[in-house]
């Protein structure tokens, strides 16, 4: 006898009904159904606690290279060396010379247009020891970086959880159709005897 009440009636309602046609599989893919929903309910939230997160410690992050780099300008030593179609944003190793934070004299490879002479002038970002270096983020930089990693992870996990959830399907479909099949071998041969 199937439990009754209002609880009961709701659960049955919840899982889709009850009956001789309910089986395992249908009220399976009815949770399957069910914990897609809840995770993409509850990834929004997850998502934006991970953004604040990934935006607190990248603006850590751009604002420790903006302590540690400092720009100079350097005078280029020699003519730049390119392939003569050089299109004009390609960048070009030029040697160069420029003074540390430090007050040293340093020399190096800096990339500069393929239109750069000896004598012109090139800045560049270096470290507190004079080493050429990146740019410091900046805070668009920052912005960019977090919703491409929170959206990537984020539209990462949804897909993998309906992929998931396409595949439990598909098996379930499967296990349904030989259900199916078992029980029509059953009911078939009594069902199409011709009445004498």
């Amino acid at each position: 006898m199937a439990p009754s009440g209002p609880l009961a009636r709701r659960l049955r309602r919840l899982t889709l009904g009850s009956g001789p046609l309910k089986r395992g599989v249908d009220t399976a893919e009815c949770v399957s159904r069910l914990l897609v929903l809840l995770v993409v309910l509850l990834s929004v939230p997850v998502a934006l606690a991970v953004g604040t997160a990934v935006r607190s410690d990248l603006d850590a992050r751009a604002r420790a290279q903006a302590e540690e780099r400092t720009r100079v300008t350097a005078v280029a030593t020699a003519d730049a060396v390119a392939p003569r179609e050089a299109p004009p944003r390609l960048r070009v190793p030029v040697p160069a010379r420029w003074t540390s934070p430090a007050g040293e004299p340093v020399t190096g490879a800096v990339p500069a247009s393929p239109a750069t002479r000896a004598g012109d002038t090139l800045t560049l970002w270096t470290t507190a020891e004079g080493r050429r270096t990146d740019e410091p983020m900046t805070s668009a930089e920052v912005r960019r970086s977090t919703l491409v990693l929170v959206g990537v992870g984020w539209g990462g996990t949804l897909s993998a959880v309906v992929l998931l959830h396409a595949a439990l399907c598909r098996l379930l479909e499967r296990r349904r159709d030989r259900y199916w099949t078992r029980g029509w071998a059953r009911v078939e041969p009594t069902w199409s005897r011709r009445v004498p």
